[in-house]
């Protein structure tokens, strides 16, 4: 159904004036994007990785480094070149039509995600401060989202 690829997304802070992320494959930045849509499975989810040195180096020296990514297969980009070759969108409602039924259904639901260095070791829900490691599928945007358990999905594991 989609053009899958494993990519690297991290937020690119040299873009002062808007929200850019770089988008690295097999270690090389690949380009720049404004909109990445990346997806996952159980066996191969969608990860949130935080180089515990990088960050720690972020706290001690007050100088930004790359340390924090999103790992998985990019299914869909909107690059800053104006290239659309999959269509990007990131809003609310494509990620509520088009999410995979199978994963809805399983009791999973959208949540923002966050990550500041100087607060946190990990990336972050933003309503809860929960460390999230990995997700099933993952928008990056104006802001991030990532379909995490739900309450209900959370108590049949309790």
């Amino acid at each position: 159904m989609y053009s899958t690829c494993k990519r690297e997304v991290y937020r690119n802070l040299r873009f002062k004036d808007e929200t850019v992320y770089s988008v690295r494959r097999y270690g090389l930045v690949e380009g720049h994007a404004t909109v990445v849509v990346m997806d996952g499975n159980e066996e191969n989810p969608v990860k949130f990785a935080v180089g515990p040195k990088g960050n720690q180096r972020v706290r001690d020296e007050k100088s930004k480094n790359v340390h924090a990514v999103i790992r998985g297969n990019m299914v869909r980009c909107r690059w800053t070149d104006g290239d659309e070759r999959w269509c990007a969108v990131g809003d609310k409602e494509w990620r509520t039509s088009n999410a995979s039924d199978a994963v809805l259904n399983q009791g999973y639901i959208w949540k923002q995600v966050t990550y500041n260095p100087y607060k946190y070791k990990t990336f972050v829900t933003v309503d809860d401060e929960k460390p999230i490691y990995s997700s099933p599928m993952v928008t990056i945007g104006e802001e991030v989202w990532a379909l995490v358990p739900g309450e209900e999905q959370l108590l049949l594991f309790e």
